[in-house]
């Protein structure tokens, strides 16, 4: 499944509005917020939307999944944009993700669990909050909009990171070992990051992530940042092989990082990082140029071609480029 989708439902007392455009997207926040009201708004539509008093306006079929029937329509339904209640228990098994990741459809999950079983992105984390126009609509609000400055925007001050620490382990870290030869190491995994944030908390640290798909890890990694003695900061790019197809190093079109919900089918990839890796690699595929996830390529290590990638990160890392 393909496309970004508006997803409008409402009665006459509440009006939600959500943009959906990748395989997961999760709705987190306080209790009373008017997340569980729209699984429930959503569940009603579902029974007998003809006499539910409810209209729901979407290009897709908005379906609840629930302890019932998750099983029966995740084997018989594709196209759809399902959503979930935290409640639900099959969440957190082993069975549900699984099914996630081959499933030819959207999630929209109610969840103020981690949930690192699913690989969603940073970016599609979202809470609801009332308009401050009318009381009775409720938009979608990104849960971690305070919170982005942290982990996406550099201190108005530069200050030079004591330690850098990337979550990869192969090209991304040998790129960003360039860029800081002298105190960049990697954690080999995301589920470290955390681990390896609170080692080193008594340190300026730069951490470098994928956004795609650390999302489960967010919440602790920024609740570490805030409580750090000199400081940490969270850069969470798609991925490093998102930012060399932004870069345009290569002949890419733009609708690809611009637009890549039109082109990351959920059936084939769990996440935008997956997209752009097998993009990359299958453009690349047998030219001088060749990417490799496992060895960085020379073509990129290149003074002119470091400082082009360079050039779409934050400018704290641009200045401190060899």
């Amino acid at each position: 499944m393909t496309g970004k989708y508006d997803v409008i439902l409402y009665n006459n007392r509440v009006h939600y509005h959500l943009v959906v455009k990748r395989n997961i997207t999760v709705l987190r926040g306080d209790s009373a917020t008017g997340k569980s009201e729209l699984i429930r708004l959503l569940a009603m539509f579902n029974a007998n939307s003809k006499s539910s008093g409810i209209t729901l306006i979407c290009d897709r079929d908005c379906t609840v999944l629930n302890e019932g029937n998750w099983r029966l329509f995740l084997e018989h339904y594709q196209g759809r944009i399902f959503f979930i209640d935290e409640g639900n228990a099959f969440l957190r098994t082993k069975e549900f993700a699984v099914a996630v990741k081959t499933a030819d459809n959207y999630f929209v999950i109610v969840s103020r669990e981690s949930l690192p079983q699913l690989p969603y992105s940073v970016d599609e984390i979202y809470g609801l909050r009332e308009d401050r126009e009318s009381e009775k609509y409720r938009v979608p609000k990104r849960a971690y909009n305070e919170l982005y400055k942290i982990y996406c925007v550099m201190p108005d001050e530069v200050m030079m990171p004591e330690l850098v620490i990337t979550e990869d382990s192969n090209s991304g870290h040998e790129f960003f070992e360039i860029l800081f030869p002298d105190n960049c190491i990697s954690a080999h995994g995301k589920s470290n990051i955390k681990q390896m944030l609170m080692e080193h908390r008594h340190k300026r640290v730069l951490a470098i992530v994928d956004g795609a798909a650390f999302g489960s890890e967010m919440q602790a990694c920024v609740e570490l940042a805030e409580a750090s003695d000199k400081g940490i900061s969270i850069y969470a790019p798609e991925s490093f092989e998102y930012l060399i197809l932004k870069s345009r190093i290569l002949k890419v079109p733009k609708a690809i990082v611009e637009e890549t919900w039109e082109y990351a089918d959920s059936k084939r990839y769990i996440s935008w990082e997956d997209y752009y890796t097998s993009y990359l690699s299958g453009i690349s595929r047998n030219e001088v140029f060749q990417y490799s996830k496992t060895k960085l390529n020379g073509f990129y290590k290149t003074q002119g071609n470091i400082a082009r990638i360079c050039e779409v990160m934050p400018e704290y890392i641009q200045g401190n480029k060899r």
